[in-house]
């Protein structure tokens, strides 16, 4: 897996060292609304760390380089998972980025740079995701870069004691490659 980049953002495989921010962000009450899985233990977090690594799923820690002079601050991360070569699909899972960075634009970017790596590098025909129907931002930012909702599955998670409808969303290479290239 390599590090993708662009002007604002470095997309790097994710490190034992962005593991504690990673896990502080899985507590954030701000977050935990809509995330899908509850928060976890330090202990869990190295277990889904080390499940990651062996499993080959494509997991990208975000950094913003807010100031060209300093380090890149950790936003949070994204990833691809369950990739499946034959079938050549993944799942699109983990965009989470600080809450004072939201609205820069950055989670867009940084979910088209993991997409064009995801179709134009690993060769992946289609990307789906899940999520729940009440999180209008990610459900916004899914469209604009190319995803189309494919269905709903009822009271498909028990979350923070009820069972949660969830919405399910697609994208394709062919669709996502029209999209970009219609924005350039």
């Amino acid at each position: 897996m390599r590090i993708l980049e662009s002007d604002r953002l470095i997309l790097k495989p994710v490190e034992p060292e962005d593991l504690p921010y990673l896990l502080e962000q899985r507590w954030d009450s701000d977050l935990t609304d809509y995330i899908i899985h509850n928060p976890i233990s330090s202990y869990n977090q190295q277990q889904w760390y080390e499940n990651i690594c062996r499993k080959g799923d494509v997991v990208m820690s975000i950094f913003y380089k807010e100031n060209p002079d300093e380090k890149p601050v950790l936003l949070g991360a994204v990833g691809l998972y369950d990739i499946n070569q034959r079938h050549q699909r993944a799942t699109w899972k983990t965009l989470r980025i600080r809450k004072q960075y939201q609205g820069l634009g950055l989670a867009r970017e940084a979910a088209i740079m993991l997409l064009d790596y995801g179709f134009n590098t690993l060769n992946i025909n289609k990307i789906t995701g899940d999520v729940f129907p009440e999180n209008k931002s990610i459900i916004t930012l899914m469209e604009h870069v190319g995803f189309k909702m494919e269905g709903r599955l009822k009271q498909h998670y028990f979350h923070q004691g009820v069972f949660k409808d969830v919405v399910i969303y697609s994208v394709l290479r062919e669709d996502f490659r029209s999209l970009m290239s219609k924005k350039e």
